[in-house]
């Protein structure tokens, strides 16, 4: 009797400890998937806007798979180099983990842009 006892509470922790190891597995792979989706709404800002296209997004907001993303570009002339420093900026609610409520995550890209024509400077034949 003692060792069916023994036998069942070993069993249990194992148990409990399997459940636990699934419960954050899908957890990471929720915060990646929503860490991809943040990155490529950066990446499309961050491609248009040094296309230089008029049609770029600058502050918005977008769903989605059921996740609110903010995004927030932020254009910065550097005085005396032609040059505009580009920052993307993706903020959204992270999943609720234990011990951690309301928080939410950012990623941010920065690069820069010529405020010269990419024609200039080619010669004909």
């Amino acid at each position: 009797m003692v060792e069916a006892l023994v036998a069942s509470a070993v069993m249990g922790v194992g148990m409990l400890g399997a459940v636990q190891l699934t419960a954050q597995g899908l957890q990471t792979a929720t915060d990646i998937r929503q860490r991809l989706l943040a990155h490529g709404l950066a990446l499309d800002a961050m491609e248009c806007h040094q296309a230089s296209r008029a049609d770029c997004p600058m502050n918005d907001q977008t769903t989605e798979q059921t996740s609110t993303f903010k995004r927030k570009v932020e254009l910065t002339p550097r005085t005396g180099l032609r040059l505009a420093d580009i920052t993307v900026t993706v903020q959204w609610p992270s999943a609720a983990r234990a011990g951690s409520a309301g928080t939410s995550s950012q990623l941010v890209l920065r690069s820069s842009r010529a405020e010269v024509p990419i024609w200039v400077g080619v010669s004909l034949p």
